[in-house]
């Protein structure tokens, strides 16, 4: 145990998430002891309101300390995205987007792999949003890379993301972030674990030779340590209630939002149908109207045809009129002729 209270926090922090989320709360509270034992009552207390991770958070945390090869892929497509974002080269972007594909993929393949087993669609889904928004912010990107998150990211597309309560600090703000190199020094093993619940059951001899008044204070430390395990077993519960209603809110959501659009598809299906129909009833009277003009043009010439025939029944009843008179007249000469 570091003697600086600032480093051994930061080693408890880093051992504390290292651990699968079924051991957080059991982890917590044997650090937090352990801290005690060395005098770092503030450390301890520190450690006690660390947050317990979500799903999505402990398997990008395993992901994160695992030194998995896409995280450093995440940091470097993120860095030439944002510069790419910054210059407004639209090109660039474009070029890239296959590499964010691919890493997004990998990304979720690999938080799987490193959780120790199948993700949910939910929890897939929010681990995906949260390689999405450290690709999109440095800061989240920082958050992310630290192995200490407790809440999954998002990022709505424009802005900065909302960091809040998304990762383990310090009471002065600072992010805690992951040793590099594999496990932490102060990170608990099995053999440590077993130590240290040795420690936590036996006193050590120079304690033993301080005499009563250290007595007295261990005791007091381990009654403030059971009120404070007590105080955040009930806020982990409440926390996990919360859990429990966002993820019901967000289905409801959900659900709202697929109502939403069937709604909006069924009246986009109506008001086409509509147009459809209003096209065809246009339609209809474009045929009707040239229908009665091309009846009435018909019914005119049917009148100009009779005109015209009654026309030339009258001038062949003339021309026979002069024929006979022709006729007559041609009758008529000849007799005089004959005389």
């Amino acid at each position: 145990m570091p003697a600086d209270p600032d480093e051994a926090l930061a080693h408890a922090v880093q051992a504390l998430y290292a651990v699968p989320a079924a051991e957080f709360v059991a982890t917590r509270t044997a650090l937090a002891r352990e801290l005690r034992g060395a005098r770092h009552r503030d450390a301890a207390k520190e450690l006690t309101g660390m947050r317990k991770p979500s799903v999505s958070a402990a398997a990008v945390n395993a992901l994160v300390r695992a030194e998995d090869p896409v995280v450093d892929r995440l940091v470097e497509l993120g860095g030439a995205m944002r510069q790419a974002t910054s210059a407004l080269d639209g090109r660039a972007l474009a070029a890239l987007r296959t590499d964010r594909d691919e890493l997004l993929r990998d990304w979720v393949r690999a938080a799987a792999e490193h959780a120790g087993g199948p993700l949910t669609p939910s929890v897939e889904a929010e681990v995906r949003d949260t390689a999405v928004a450290a690709l999109a912010d440095a800061d989240a990107t920082e958050v992310v890379t630290s192995g200490s998150l407790t809440r999954a990211l998002s990022y709505s597309g424009f802005g900065e993301v909302d960091l809040a309560d998304a990762v383990a600090r310090t009471s002065t703000g600072v992010v805690l972030t992951r040793i590099e190199g594999g496990r932490v020094d102060g990170e608990v093993g099995e053999d440590e674990a077993a130590e240290l619940e040795e420690d936590v059951d036996e006193p050590e001899e120079e304690d033993e030779l301080e005499g009563d008044g250290d007595e007295d204070d261990e005791v007091q430390d381990e009654e403030e340590l059971e009120d404070e395990e007590d105080d955040h077993l009930d806020v982990d519960d409440l926390e996990m209630e919360l859990d429990e209603a966002e993820k019901v809110v967000a289905a409801a959501r959900a659900e709202r939002r697929r109502r939403v659009r069937a709604e909006t598809d069924a009246a986009d299906r109506v008001e086409e149908a509509a147009a459809e129909v209003a096209r065809a009833e246009e339609l209809v009277r474009s045929a009707q109207e040239q229908l009665s003009a091309t009846q009435q043009a018909l019914k005119e010439a049917q009148t100009r045809l009779t005109a015209a025939q009654d026309d030339r029944a009258d001038a062949e009843e003339t021309l026979r009129a002069a024929r006979d008179r022709r006729d007559e007249a041609r009758v008529a000469l000849e007799e005089a002729e004959d005389a």
